[in-house]
């Protein structure tokens, strides 16, 4: 199953899936780095996506990426939010409404390997040993500062 085809048969979902990063706006693709883009297998606006059909919180992208050591594809949940200690709460809201969307509504995408991840749109108020990063390790949530690099190799 590729990420195209799991977005198509993703009844909410169909008709959005765009190539590369374009699914992205200006704006948020500058949090945005690739280590390979000729391994970008496309992106969709997932809030822009589901507004009329889903009550906030909504998670923001999807990014669809071929690395380079493992067969298939891993998608990358990536929400670009401001990074206080106020927001960590409207974040981790947002990841529980897309974990239980992925699993009601989008089954062929729940199924695919996935990261979730958090790019701050600005400046970040805790540090790395902070202990807001231990609850986003318990939600299965990486923080990755202010540019996510999408990385050639899954982990």
């Amino acid at each position: 199953m590729t990420f195209k085809s799991a977005v198509e048969e993703t009844p909410d979902l169909k008709g959005t899936w765009c190539s590369g990063l374009q699914a992205l706006p200006k704006t948020d693709r500058q949090h945005m780095d690739v280590a390979d883009t000729g391994r970008l297998s496309g992106s969709i606006n997932v809030e822009a996506a589901l507004t009329k059909k889903c009550p906030d919180p909504r998670w923001d992208y999807a990014i669809g990426y071929r690395p380079g050591n493992v067969s298939g594809e891993v998608v990358y949940w990536v929400e670009i939010h401001p990074a206080t200690s106020g927001e960590v709460k409207v974040v981790l809201a947002k990841l529980a409404w897309l974990q239980r969307w992925l699993r009601e509504l989008a089954p062929r995408l729940h199924a695919m390997r996935k990261e979730f991840i958090w790019v701050s749109s600005g400046k970040t108020s805790f540090t790395l040993s902070s202990p807001q990063q231990k609850r986003f390790a318990q939600a299965g949530l990486q923080h990755k500062g202010r540019v996510f690099r999408i990385p050639d190799k899954a982990v």
